[in-house]
């Protein structure tokens, strides 16, 4: 889930206190559990299975349905809104449970899916349910799409959407919201709008939001900023960062792309993601960027990795430091911890590290 930026000085005010009191944080406003880092498809950016993607590090040590239930539960006191995200949700069988099990406990929830693997029951029991969104990750027309996902599923997804759409208009429900994601690579230059076209026909316009989203990679000469930055302050190699190397993926103008992103971010229902302004985003593009953006999101949000690992960083950017395991210790122990207030002590101080500078979680929560 997105966070607005005009929350991003609240965020920055309400972090001085928790420096005054050692860095204890009152309670993560979000909650990301990957269930699994498992998925049918293997998508060229993708961190896990992409060109430079990690794999499934989680094959047969995934977090059990019971022990998810478990979790949820300790998080219901925060009042935390649940993200689900890893890899592909629908490829555990249990997912529509785990969804009624946080609905039960009337938390808000969303995740991400690329849509090719939901059944009509499932469509009905989402929107019975009370998801309160669902992204689908749309990368271009039929065409542009398929080059990235595979054959055929540029026509599953948009299905997908489509069905989401039709029942939520038949249970007369506003939920969940559908927001078609679109991940801005190379292949989109000069096509950006004609995507948006393609989506909304073939979706009947079912989507009430298109995020067209910024893509997250690093150079090497980031890379290895990042990682001697991490290693230095926090003892760690942050060797998953190597995931965000994207050559094939990256936008080699990005004056002539800013220029057609920003002819489209008017349009009606489109967002944009991170929402740079005009020169921030030839910088987001060039190599090394200068960003005036402090990282706040450790005093906000945590990450539950499939095997019950609790981490600070998202997707990979620091994959090698947790404050503990929720296998050993309650959240509420270790959410406040030393490890976590020594990530927190760092990155207040650092503001943040090279490979933050296209980080989700820095531009969710940042300042």
């Amino acid at each position: 889930m997105i966070f607005r930026k005009d929350r991003a000085l609240h965020h920055l005010r309400s972090v001085y206190p928790h420096v005054l009191s050692n860095f204890h944080c009152d309670r993560p406003v979000q909650v990301d559990i990957e269930l699994s880092n498992r998925c049918n498809l293997r998508c060229k950016m993708c961190w896990f299975h992409g060109e430079n993607g990690l794999g499934n590090r989680y094959e047969g040590d995934e977090l059990t349905t019971d022990e998810v239930f478990g979790i949820v539960d300790q998080l219901v006191p925060y009042n935390s809104h649940i993200y689900i995200g890893g890899s592909e949700p629908f490829i555990r069988k249990d997912f529509l449970m785990i969804l009624k099990h946080i609905k039960s406990r009337n938390m808000s929830v969303a995740f991400t899916t690329n849509g090719t693997l939901m059944e009509t029951k499932d469509i009905e029991m989402l929107v019975e349910l009370g998801v309160d969104e669902i992204s689908f990750s749309i990368d271009g027309n039929k065409e542009l799409h398929d080059r990235v996902r595979g054959r055929g599923v540029f026509e599953k997804v948009t299905q997908s959407v489509r069905n989401v759409a039709e029942y939520k208009k038949k249970q007369v429900s506003r939920k969940p919201v559908i927001t078609v994601n679109i991940a801005l690579t190379r292949n989109l230059m000069g096509r950006v709008k004609e995507t948006l076209n393609a989506i909304g026909q073939s979706t009947g316009d079912g989507a009430d939001f298109y995020r067209l989203h910024h893509l997250w990679y690093v150079s090497p000469n980031e890379l290895a900023a990042h990682q001697s930055a991490v290693r230095h302050t926090l003892g760690c190699r942050a060797s998953g960062a190597a995931s965000h190397v994207l050559p094939a993926s990256r936008i080699t103008d990005p004056r002539a792309f800013r220029d057609e992103i920003m002819c489209v971010s008017s349009l009606p229902k489109v967002k944009m993601f991170p929402d740079l302004s005009s020169a921030d985003t030839v910088k987001y593009y060039s190599e090394s960027p200068r960003l005036r953006k402090r990282c706040t999101a450790p005093f906000f949000g945590a990450v539950i990795k499939p095997n019950g690992d609790v981490r600070f960083c998202p997707d990979e950017w620091i994959d090698d430091f947790s404050i503990g395991n929720l296998r050993n210790d309650s959240f509420h122990e270790l959410w406040n911890n030393e490890r976590a207030r020594t990530f927190r002590s760092v990155i207040l101080k650092e503001k943040h590290f090279a490979g933050c500078n296209r980080c989700s979680w820095m531009y969710s929560y940042g300042s």
